[in-house]
Parts: structure tokens; C-alpha cells; sequence
């Protein structure tokens, strides 16, 4: 074996294991952040009445809707040996259409959910805003959008050589036609990048500006602290997009400019690894949401405790008890709810 080939195996058994390993470690957390995202907005009143909470409850489903049907066969097909067989196993059209919906639909959540904050801040009254029943026919129109937008790629896309190399990738049968041409500069960079970032950004800022005055204008506490708690965990996921995507929106572009100029496979199998390494950031993106949220909210912590310890353990504890005291423990629990919601 000479020593190209045997640093090309090297390299992309490197890259296998890493895609493996961190590619099952992000699922991991990912999936267990959003169900217990999924919990707790559910749980508590105050959140299920709330368009702001309802977009976060459902970006949540979203989030895990693209760990299941985008990152996990992902991480699949680069673990198998045979990457032909991978594609047969996750249809490659499959692969590149269900991200399209899901990647989309978080970003109309995301940017449904800056609005209403801006929105919400800005008014005397929480009701003046959007609504919950407005909220859900927005989510629907969304749901109908990503669905739409995601039939070209269904259509487009399919399994190809990568040139240099014995590997096989999910792209689009019209290099350098109009889709791939849109594929490549507009709809990742502008489409999952620019717009979306740029309209969360402008709106939590106005948001964040209003929360500060509104002590001023002798809001109810309740309403003071939910809205500085929503505004806060909006504006901080929308930080962790900058970390997530938009370097690897960066490196796509680049990468696919550099593979259709060159066949030398040394530069191809590199170029692959500095991708896979920033996919595992991207797909961070989409199960970091529970942890944003814990780390910038005092307020979600003591609401998760809740929720978990104080409904469900002691709902458990409860049922396993021979002899409740129903009275007193039912009493106890409104008591606390009360309290967390006052909060």
C-alpha cells in the first residue's frame, strides 16, 4: 500500500469514528434535551397559554424530528463500510428531503417566536398580541411551506461518485443547473442562514430593549418575569445559531466550490473530514435547545425541578403509596404550583 492510500485510510477511518462516536453523543442529549423541553412546557399553565412557549414546545418537536429522520441515518451511512449500501438502507432522497422540512420549520418557529416577543413587550396587555389560536394557523402555514419546499430535493437529488474517490454522496443530478445553483447559494446561506438569523436577531433585540423598560409601566411581576425568561432563552438560541450553522454553512459552500474543480483525492478525503466536523456542529444545533434554556434561565431550572420532582416523582411516589394522604398531598401540590407560577 503506498503511503497516499494508506494516510486516505487512515483519514477516513478517522473520520467514521468521530462522525460515530460525536454524531451518537449529540442524538443522545439532543433527544433527552427536547423531551424534557417537551415536559415541561406542556406542564405548567403558564406556558401552554403563552404563543411564545407554544413556538419553543414545538421547535422542540421539530428539533427531534430532525435528529430522527436526518441525523441518525446520517450518522449510519457514514458508519457502514460500504456507503452504496448505506443509501439503499436511508434512501438518499429521503435523507435530503425530511432536513428540508425540519430545518425549515425551526426556523419559522424561531422566527414566530422573536415576533411574538416583540410584539408581547411592546403591548400593555399580554392579549393584544398574538394569540394562541393565531400562533397555531401561522405553525400550520409553516408546516405547509417546509413540506413544499422540500419536494425539489426529493425530486433532484440522488446517490453519485464523488469524483476522486470511491465514495459515494447525496447530491443533486443538475450540477451546476439552476436547482443546484439554488441549492448551494441560496438556499442554505440565505434561506437557512441570513434571513432567518437576521429576522431573530432585530426582533429579540427590540424585544430585549422593551423588556428592560417594561418595570416602568407597571406590568403585573407575573408577566414581567415570563417575558424577560421567553426574551432571554429566544435571544440565546439564536447566539448558539451562530456557532452552530453558520460555520458550517461557510464550509458547505466552500467545500462543494473546491470538490467540483478538483480529482485530486487527498484534497477530497481532507475536505470531507473538515465537513463531517462541522456537521456534528450543525446537527448541535438541534439538541443544545434544553441546555440553552437551563443555562440562561434561573427561572426554567427551578420550573424543570418542578415539574419533574415536584408533579411527577411525587405523582409516582403517590400511586406506590399504600395509604395517601390525598388531602394534604393535593393541597401541598397546588400550593406549589401557585408558587412557580407567581414566579
Amino acid at each position: 500500500m503506498s503511503p497516499s492510500d494508506a494516510y486516505m485510510t487512515t483519514l477516513e477511518l478517522a473520520t467514521t469514528y468521530f462522525t460515530g462516536c460525536a454524531g451518537l453523543f449529540i442524538v443522545t442529549l439532543g433527544m433527552i434535551g427536547n423531551i424534557l423541553n417537551i415536559i415541561v412546557f406542556l406542564s405548567l399553565k403558564t406556558f401552554r397559554k403563552n404563543p411564545c412557549a407554544f413556538c419553543l414546545l414545538i421547535l422542540s418537536i421539530s428539533e427531534s424530528g430532525m435528529l430522527l429522520f436526518f441525523v441518525i441515518p446520517d450518522i449510519f451511512a457514514n458508519i457502514l463500510m460500504n456507503p452504496g449500501d448505506a443509501y439503499i438502507t436511508f434512501p438518499c432522497k429521503l435523507r435530503m428531503a425530511f432536513p428540508q422540512i425540519f430545518g425549515m420549520m425551526t426556523h419559522f418557529i424561531m422566527c414566530y417566536a422573536a415576533i411574538d416577543q416583540r410584539l408581547s413587550t411592546s403591548m400593555p396587555d399580554r392579549h393584544h398580541g398574538i394569540n394562541i389560536r393565531i400562533m397555531r394557523h401561522l405553525i400550520m402555514i409553516a408546516i405547509f411551506i417546509s413540506v413544499s419546499h422540500s419536494i425539489p430535493f426529493f425530486l433532484f437529488y440522488n446517490v453519485q461518485l464523488l469524483a476522486g474517490t470511491n465514495r459515494t454522496v447525496c447530491r443533486f443530478t443538475d450540477n451546476d443547473g439552476v436547482f443546484s445553483i439554488y441549492a448551494v447559494y441560496i438556499n442554505l446561506p440565505v434561506i437557512h442562514g441570513i434571513v432567518p438569523i437576521a429576522i431573530i436577531s432585530v426582533f429579540c433585540l427590540i424585544a430585549l430593549r422593551n423588556v428592560r423598560s417594561m418595570h416602568k409601566k407597571k406590568v403585573h411581576r407575573m408577566r414581567l418575569h415570563l417575558e424577560q425568561q421567553l426574551t432571554s432563552m429566544v435571544l440565546t438560541k439564536n447566539l448558539g445559531v451562530y456557532i452552530t450553522v453558520v460555520p458550517f454553512l461557510i464550509v458547505y459552500v466552500m467545500r462543494y466550490i473546491i470538490s467540483n474543480r478538483t480529482t485530486n483525492a487527498i484534497l477530497q478525503g481532507q475536505l470531507f473530514t473538515v465537513y463531517r466536523f462541522f456537521m456534528m456542529l450543525f446537527y448541535l444545533n438541534y439538541a443544545d435547545s434544553f441546555y440553552i434554556f437551563l443555562a440562561c434561565s434561573a427561572r426554567f431550572h427551578r420550573q424543570l425541578k418542578f415539574v419533574v420532582f415536584d408533579i411527577y416523582l411525587r405523582r409516582w411516589n403517590k400511586k406506590r403509596n399504600i395509604h395517601p394522604v390525598q388531602g394534604v398531598e393535593e393541597s401541598f401540590a397546588i400550593g406549589i404550583i401557585s408558587n412557580v407560577e407567581q414566579k
